[in-house]
């Protein structure tokens, strides 16, 4: 039954692999190197992110995630959501002049349709956990999963931003700075403009300003939409000369900056004889696509090189830790031998100092008793000792016994310090280690296949 199952989760991955564009399936792979590793259908589960968090490598790393999150901002009515739903091909967003959008939408491809809300967003989309800080938000979090395979869809999680009014308009969060926020986890932002009226709120171009302070500029695409709602050319390049009058004070890339119009294409084909550059929005998330996959292909060398650094790291320090156990070693038997000299010398002196004493003469009464031979013999050696080594002033007896007794204890302080033995990898730790040097190097060979891969594609495009 296992082998059947095996079969048929097989069979289903490799239907979706066939379904997939190039960039999709690189994405998924690079994931998958992370979540689960080589070979999964295996049963081993060893993806990179375990490796490096291992207590062995302690390297840590973060997984990439297999699709780039592309973040829509406008004033009010703008035709965000009616363009998100045009690239879905699926009305999965209210669209109209109600303000319909007061929270973040999330957009994401999935193989069940699913509306997904505050808490169940947030563990979808765990790396956005820290939005929480601002207050009143969570309730105010949707997810849309959609399985639309339209355009790159797949390759795409849109953020849906509540639209930007001015005046007494309240929201249930602080939408500037949740938007500010959002941007450090997004690829591109794209900011749409409404003709009529909204063009240039004061909230849309505080966001555009704090956004380019912040250094999102590079990833910054504006678009006029609507553009056929003006009624002549003339309105149109009055319009697109205000607005571009008025943001010229807050953009960081004046160089590169380009305003095109565009408008949803006509369901009859009846489209007006104006430029539509719709399809310049599809290419910018096109090509932030291709520099997602080029980026976490980059990640993906960056830490194998780690890991493999980090390994070698770690045998090198294995070897100097048992050089030094070793020396240490040597220096506590030294040590050791030291303290029982000094312990010795302690003893001697003490008993050669109390050999008059009645307590010891009758301690040598007892051993005459049990050794008459032995103590005959080594009395005359003893009385010569205590000749040699008494003190006469009880005083100085006490300083050297003192000096001795320091000394033993500095000594015994030593050992402790010394045979202090430094942690080292045992044989299993070892060939674990080796394993994952092997299991790594065959991730980079993975890796530069699927290099080969994109570089096919771009030919096939070409």
């Amino acid at each position: 039954m296992a082998v059947k199952d095996k079969k048929r989760v097989t069979s289903k991955n490799t239907v979706e692999d066939m379904t997939m564009t190039p960039n999709e399936r690189i994405l998924k792979n690079i994931t998958e190197l992370y979540t689960t590793g080589l070979n999964p259908g295996d049963g081993i589960k060893l993806g990179l992110k375990s490796i490096c968090d291992d207590p062995l490598v302690n390297s840590p790393c973060h997984c990439p995630r297999k699709r780039i999150s592309c973040m829509v901002i406008g004033n009010h009515s703008a035709g965000k959501s009616s363009f998100l739903n045009w690239y879905i091909g699926e009305t999965v967003q209210s669209t109209g002049v109600a303000i319909e959008t007061r929270g973040f939408s999330f957009l994401t491809s999935g193989r069940k349709r699913e509306t997904l809300k505050g808490d169940a967003t947030l563990h979808y989309f765990s790396h956005l956990e820290d939005i929480k800080q601002f207050g009143g938000i969570e309730n105010n979090l949707f997810t849309e999963v959609s399985t639309s395979k339209e355009k790159n869809f797949s390759c795409t999680d849109f953020i849906d931003t509540p639209g930007l009014v001015d005046g007494d308009m309240n929201y249930p969060f602080d939408v500037a700075s949740s938007i500010v926020w959002m941007a450090d986890y997004v690829d591109l932002i794209i900011i749409f403009f409404d003709p009529i009226g909204q063009a240039l709120c004061k909230r849309t171009v505080d966001v555009i300003r704090r956004l380019n302070d912040t250094g999102h500029a590079e990833k910054m695409q504006y678009y006029m939409s609507k553009a056929d709602q003006v009624e002549t050319e003339l309105d149109r390049q009055r319009v697109l000369i205000q607005i571009t009058q008025n943001l010229g004070a807050h953009i960081k890339n004046q160089h590169a900056f380009k305003l095109p119009t565009i408008f949803l294409p006509r369901p009859d084909g009846e489209d007006p004889p104006i430029p539509n550059a719709i399809q310049d929005v599809c290419q910018d998330i096109d090509q932030a696509i291709r520099l997602t996959v080029q980026k976490n292909l980059s990640t993906l060398k960056t830490d194998c090189e780690r890991i493999l650094t980090r390994i070698d790291q770690r045998v090198v320090e294995d070897v100097a830790a048992r050089a030094k156990n070793n020396s240490r070693r040597f220096y506590g038997v030294m040590l050791t031998l030291l303290s029982w000299m000094v312990f010795l010398m302690l003893a001697v002196l003490s008993l050669c100092q109390v050999y008059d004493q009645p307590l010891a003469q009758r301690l040598v009464q007892k051993l005459t008793e049990v050794s008459p031979q032995l103590t005959l013999a080594s009395e005359g050696v003893v009385k010569e000792m205590v000749a040699v080594l008494r003190f006469e002033d009880v005083t100085a007896f006490y300083y050297a016994a003192g000096a001795l007794a320091a000394v033993y204890l500095v000594n015994w302080v030593a050992i402790r310090i010394v045979w202090t033995k430094l942690p080292t990898l045992v044989k299993k730790e070892k060939a674990k280690m080796e394993e994952y040097k092997k299991y790594v190097k065959g991730m980079s060979t993975v890796r530069e296949q699927m290099y080969k891969d994109y570089f096919k594609q771009l030919q096939t495009e070409d």
